[in-house]
């Protein structure tokens, strides 16, 4: 049996307490600038849209640089190592109590349709947030 991964990767409006989520096979350059078109769709009468990160490799590739010199996005890198500085930590601390912890699926197709009933619900779990 081999195991299979479910990558998620997205991006939290703190004013809305909303999120902006992807699934994809990996998490990489191509997927990162499918989040952030997707964050440019979602926000289009913005000027500019911040998004503070880690700094993991896919952000400062040079495909993701390539897309920011013509893109609404703007990119902050918080300092290594500063895990509680990052929004989007404690967010998925949050959606693993919900959906990973003490829960059994018994597929993996299961599982993964409970992580998108999560985002799909988000408004529910506002109060907890």
């Amino acid at each position: 049996m081999s195991h299979q991964r479910l990558n998620i990767n997205g991006a939290i409006n703190v004013q809305l307490l909303s999120a902006e989520v992807r699934l994809d096979e990996t998490i990489d350059a191509a997927p990162t600038i499918a989040l952030f078109k997707q964050l440019e769709q979602e926000n289009p009468t913005a000027l500019s849209i911040l998004v503070i990160c880690d700094n993991a490799c896919y952000y400062t590739s040079k495909a993701v640089a390539a897309y920011l010199t013509t893109s609404r996005i703007q990119l902050e890198l918080l300092p290594p190592y500063c895990k509680n500085l990052n929004l989007i930590e404690r967010f998925w601390k949050f959606f693993k109590r919900q959906v990973l912890y003490n829960q059994y699926y018994d597929t993996f197709e299961t599982f993964r349709g409970a992580c998108n009933k999560f985002f799909g619900e988000l408004d529910a779990f506002a109060p907890l947030l």
